[in-house]
């Protein structure tokens, strides 16, 4: 076959990736060394062997795109989005976007050396898919570039960007190869999870606690407040944060702060550098919001879409517990821009707008203190929905949970029907008196 494609669900990669070869090494030979399922052709180079589109790869800024406001791909991880932004990115490769929010590229991105009918390669995302293409040169299925979009349209790709063509397009899609005998400048390498590598269903062993890693936004001096000085953002978010991770401990969720005390001052980097370094499962930030007086309501921030990648998904789970405890949503409670402590963290992270401290009746709300434990519950159940942890409803004496966790209760359960304890408090402390009752009740005592 002289044409290839291939849609691969995103919750099924394990590794993307940009290999930088210099034009020194074939696609078999990339495919001996990295063991990637799919190999693609990526961008283009200039006779100097340098690359002539964006390009950054492990981190590393290779080139700057050349033709202006264009989009590309980025990704950190495997999320991967089409931005503007390679700051942002891990990795990131700039050639010529031609589908975006599933309509033609609004303006043409390439010149006259990629126009004409020629072997083509292309990468694109559908609403859950990695869309990867390859045709080969001087054959039946060589392409115009507007033949390629349609195409590409029509496989369903909400956003698509043309890669390098002609003598340098060649793919192994999973062993299904167009093969050219150019050495080009870069691959699009994909890895896809083994079945291996999926966890048994059950184990009899504790399983290691999820980590969520907060951060109380701001910090001591934060101009950021009322218009009539009555609030201050930090002071409110230092107070989420000390209502919020009590609640989250309670559940079995480890949590990990950006602040130790209320004094810190963290940089925004130092702040996803926390979460990075704690192995984190899942990254919020806690803030309040400032606009005109009209608006108000709570929002969840993302990086970007789509609504499939997991950091959509644990704002979703937020959001809905919000909008469930009767909370006004600003919008559809969900929007993108690329903060710095959202770009750069490596787990699924939000940034939580809890409403408009410029906007009287939410400023009311925030300075409630009724209000904060109600926006700290509904957010500590969202975040459980997300991991999928069954919400423990508190006792109401202690505040705790009023059932153990899960390694805990076939023991506990023991200890109730043999009379040793009561049923109620199963996470609470044992008092020295108490401590007397338990051993008295085994026997223990004459």
């Amino acid at each position: 076959m002289s044409k290839q494609s291939v849609s691969i669900p995103l919750h099924e990669i394990s590794r993307l990736a940009i290999v930088v070869t210099n034009c020194r090494k074939t696609m078999s030979q990339v495919k001996t060394e990295t063991g990637a399922d799919y190999i693609l052709n990526g961008g283009m180079w200039n006779p100097d062997g340098s690359p002539c589109v964006g390009l950054k790869a492990d981190g590393r800024l290779l080139s700057k795109t050349p033709w202006g406001n264009v989009h590309g791909y980025g990704w950190t991880g495997t999320d991967i989005h089409m931005t503007l932004d390679w700051r942002g990115c891990a990795t990131y490769l700039a050639v010529s976007p031609i589908i975006k929010d599933g309509i033609k590229y609004p303006q043409k991105t390439y010149d006259k050396a990629q126009d004409g009918v020629r072997g083509r390669s292309a990468i694109g995302l559908t609403k859950d898919a990695l869309v990867l293409y390859c045709s080969g040169d001087k054959t039946a299925d060589e392409s115009s570039p507007e033949e390629l979009t349609r195409e590409l349209l029509a496989l369903g790709c909400n956003s698509a960007m043309m890669l390098d063509g002609g003598g340098s397009s060649q793919c192994n899609f999973a062993g299904k190869q167009i093969k050219s005998a150019r050495k080009v400048h870069n691959w699009i390498c994909v890895w896809t999870k083994k079945t291996a590598e999926t966890p048994p269903d059950k184990e009899e062993k504790p399983v290691s606690k999820p980590i969520v890693c907060l951060d109380p936004g701001h910090g001591p001096g934060c101009v950021n407040g009322s218009p009539d000085g009555t609030y201050k953002e930090c002071d409110f978010t230092w107070d989420m944060y000390t209502r919020l991770r009590p609640l989250l401990e309670a559940q079995g969720i480890t949590v990990v702060g950006t602040r130790e005390k209320e004094s810190d001052y963290p940089s925004l980097s130092a702040r996803a550098s926390v979460s990075n370094r704690a192995g984190a499962d899942l990254f919020v930030s806690l803030h309040s919001n400032a606009a005109g007086s009209s608006a108000r309501g709570f929002v969840a921030f993302t990086s970007a879409p789509p609504e499939t990648a997991a950091r959509n998904k644990l704002a979703a789970a937020i959001i809905n517990r919000i909008h469930a405890a009767g909370v006004v949503l600003w919008g559809s409670g969900l929007a993108h821009e690329l903060y710095t402590v959202l770009a750069s963290t490596t787990a699924p992270a939000v940034l939580l707008e809890y409403g408009f401290h410029t906007n009287a009746q939410d400023l009311a709300l925030l300075k409630d203190a009724a209000y904060r434990d109600k926006l700290a519950q509904a957010t500590c159940a969202g975040i459980c929905d997300y991991l999928g942890l069954e919400v423990k409803e508190p006792d109401q004496e202690s505040g705790q949970p009023n059932e153990p966790d899960g390694w805990a209760k076939e023991a506990w359960s023991k200890a109730v029907a043999a009379g040793i304890f009561d049923g109620t408090r199963p996470r609470d402390g044992l008092t020295r008196q108490e401590a007397a009752v338990v051993l008295d009740r085994l026997g223990l005592l004459k």
